[in-house]
C-alpha cells in the first residue's frame, strides 16, 4: 500500500495573495525552512491598515470604550524586502548581544574621572596674605565636591559588529513583528488633551487589555505634539522613540509597535537608502572584467602549485584586507597607492587660457626680480618736467632699460660698485641718502641724483661683482 501523499505546502511558486499583519503562510514549511523561507511566504502583497489614534465621544469628549473595534481609515502597501525577510534567529542573537554589550559599558550612576567631572579648572582663590593653605582646583580629589582619583567604572563590553548584520537584523525584526501581528499603524499622535488616562484609553482600544509593553514610533515634528508627550511620560512599559532610535534591541524589548504613517514612510526610506551616500547618489559598483572568474581561478591554482606556497600565501595575504563598507568588493588593498597623492595648485597666471596670463600677482609686487648695472648714468634735471619726459621716452626706447612699466618699481639701477655692498644696504641707502644711485622711475622727483664733482676721480669702469643677488654685468 502506497503511503499517502503529503498535503501541498507553501513554495516559491505560490500565487499572489494579500496578507495583513498576523497572516502566515504554511506554518510547517516555515518551521522546516526557517533560515530561508519568509513567514508570510513568497509572492505576497503586504498590506498594513491605518487606524485613527484619537477617537472621542462627540458629546462628552471622553475616549470611546476600549471594547469597540479600532476605526480603520486606510491602508499602506509595504515592501517585501523589509517586512518579508526570512527570520534568521542566529543573526538576531548576535545583534541582540551586541546591543547589550554597547549599553553595558555606561551607567548613569558610575563614578567619573576628573576630566569628565563637571566644573571649572580655574584656581578657586588666591593663597597670598589670607592665612589659608594653597588651593587650586575646587573639584580636586579629597575635596567635598571633588572627583575620584581612581573611579570604579564598569567594564567596557562594546565589540565590533558588521554594519550589514545590524542592517539585516533590523529588517528581520520588522518581518517578525509583521508576521506576529504586533505592529500597528496610526494616523498621528496629535491628541487634544494631556491627560494620561485618555492616552491609555486610546492604547487599550488599539492594542487590547493584555498588552504588557509598547513602543511608540514617530517622526517628531508634525505627527506628535506636547500633549502626547506629557500623556505618555508616566505610563509604565511605554516608550516613545523617533525613527532614528528604532533598533533590533528595542523591537525585541517591546511587544507591540505603534508607528505613525509618516514615521513608517521615513523608516522604509532610511532602510532602503542606507547603502547610498549622503548626497542621495546611488553607489556605482566597480565593473569587473569578462574573464574575472578564470583569472581568479588561475591565480589560486598558481599559488597552490607553487614550491614556496607558504611564503606566497603570506605575501598575498599582506596585500589585502576585509572591507568595512556595505557595497563594493569584499576585499580591498591594504595600502592605498594614492594615500600621499596631492594635487598641485597651479597658478591662474600660468594657465594658457587665463585672462590674467602674463600679469603679476599681488604677492609678487615687492619681489626683486632682477638687478641691473647702469654703465651709462643719466644726468637729468628732475625739476624740469620737459627733461624728465625726455628721459622717460629715451628709457622706453632703450634696449638696456626695462620696457614693462608695471615692474619698474622692482628694478634697481646701480652706478658704482663701491656704493653697494649687499642688496639690503642698497635698499637702505636708496631711501636714506640724497646722493643715491638707485633710480625709481615712478617716484624719481623725490630724490636728488646730483653727485659731487670731487667724486669724478674715483670713478672706475663698471665691473661685474659677485655680491649676493648680483651675478655679473647685464
Amino acid at each position: 500500500m502506497a503511503p499517502p501523499e503529503p498535503e501541498p505546502g507553501a513554495s516559491i511558486h505560490d500565487p499572489t495573495v494579500v496578507r495583513r499583519p498576523g497572516d502566515l503562510a504554511d506554518l510547517r514549511t516555515v518551521l522546516r525552512n526557517w533560515w530561508s523561507f519568509p513567514a508570510v511566504g513568497f509572492n505576497a502583497v503586504l498590506e498594513m491598515p491605518v487606524y485613527k489614534f484619537e477617537v472621542t465621544c462627540p458629546v462628552s469628549g471622553e475616549p470611546t470604550s476600549s471594547d469597540d473595534p479600532p476605526e480603520e481609515i486606510g491602508s499602506i502597501i509595504v515592501p517585501n524586502s523589509i517586512f518579508a525577510e526570512p527570520i534568521r534567529k542566529d543573526i538576531l542573537y548576535f545583534t541582540y548581544w551586541w546591543h547589550r554589550g554597547c549599553m553595558a559599558g555606561y551607567q548613569q550612576d558610575m563614578q567619573l574621572f576628573k576630566w569628565e567631572w563637571p566644573g571649572s579648572n580655574k584656581k578657586a582663590r588666591s593663597h597670598k596674605n589670607i592665612g589659608k593653605s594653597r588651593m587650586g582646583r575646587r573639584k580636586a580629589p579629597g575635596k567635598y565636591d571633588g572627583v575620584f582619583s581612581i573611579p570604579q567604572r564598569p567594564r567596557e563590553w562594546r565589540q565590533g559588529e558588521l554594519k550589514r548584520r545590524v542592517w539585516k537584523s533590523l529588517k528581520m525584526m520588522l518581518s517578525a513583528k509583521f508576521a506576529q501581528g504586533e505592529i500597528t499603524v496610526v494616523d498621528s499622535f496629535n491628541v487634544g488633551t494631556h491627560k494620561t488616562r485618555h492616552v491609555a484609553a486610546h492604547l487599550r482600544r488599539l492594542l487590547g487589555r493584555h498588552c504588557n509593553s509598547a513602543l511608540l514610533v514617530h517622526v517628531g515634528t508634525s505627527d506628535v505634539n506636547d500633549n502626547f508627550r506629557w500623556g505618555t511620560a508616566h505610563i509604565a512599559q511605554v516608550r516613545r522613540e523617533d525613527v532614528e532610535g528604532v533598533s533590533t534591541y528595542n523591537l525585541l524589548k517591546y511587544r507591540q509597535i505603534v508607528i505613525t504613517e509618516q514615521a513608517l514612510h521615513k523608516l522604509i526610506a532610511e532602510i532602503n537608502n542606507y547603502p547610498k551616500k549622503a548626497s542621495s547618489r546611488v553607489i556605482t559598483f566597480a565593473a569587473t572584467s569578462e574573464n574575472f572568474r578564470e583569472e581568479w581561478a588561475a591565480k589560486k591554482q598558481r599559488l597552490k602549485d607553487s614550491e614556496l606556497r607558504q611564503r606566497d600565501y603570506f605575501m598575498e595575504f599582506k596585500k589585502w584586507k576585509w572591507s568595512q563598507k556595505l557595497y563594493g568588493a569584499l576585499k580591498v588593498p591594504r595600502f592605498d597607492p594614492l594615500a600621499g597623492f596631492r594635487v598641485k595648485d597651479f597658478s591662474i597666471l600660468e594657465h594658457p587660457y587665463s585672462e590674467m596670463r602674463g600679469q603679476r600677482a599681488k604677492w609678487q609686487k615687492f619681489e626683486q626680480q632682477e638687478v641691473y648695472y647702469d654703465d651709462e648714468p643719466i644726468e637729468t634735471d628732475f625739476n624740469d618736467p620737459a627733461d624728465v619726459e625726455e628721459t622717460r621716452c629715451m628709457l622706453e626706447h632703450s634696449e638696456a632699460a626695462v620696457i614693462d612699466l608695471s615692474v619698474r618699481n622692482s628694478e634697481i639701477f646701480l652706478q658704482h660698485r663701491k656704493d653697494v655692498q649687499s642688496l639690503g644696504e642698497a635698499m637702505w641707502s636708496a631711501k636714506n641718502t640724497p646722493n643715491s644711485y638707485f633710480v625709481d622711475l615712478n617716484d624719481s622727483p623725490n630724490y636728488d641724483f646730483g653727485g659731487d664733482d670731487g667724486d669724478s676721480e674715483d670713478e672706475q669702469e663698471p665691473q661685474a661683482f659677485d655680491d649676493e643677488g648680483v651675478h655679473g654685468q647685464l
